[in-house]
């Protein structure tokens, strides 16, 4: 199976960029998570940061950082 995107460009320079750098977007969001994770788990967070920690990882979709 294969699949092909194409794009015409340079109209459509933002979307062939996020899709070129989409594997590096989803690396770095799953970088983001894990340090919020270990600060809460085992850093010793004032509350105002355990609180950002955990919203921050609310804000990124389960999904993408399933796979």
């Amino acid at each position: 199976m294969q699949a092909i995107l194409k794009f015409s460009l340079p109209e459509e320079q933002g979307e062939f960029d996020a899709a070129r750098l989409g594997r590096e977007a989803l690396a770095t969001l799953w970088e983001i998570d894990q340090h919020c994770r270990s600060r809460v788990k085992h850093g010793s967070p004032t509350q105002p940061e355990r609180e950002l920690a955990e919203e921050i990882r609310r804000l990124i979709p389960a999904e993408l950082l399933e796979r």
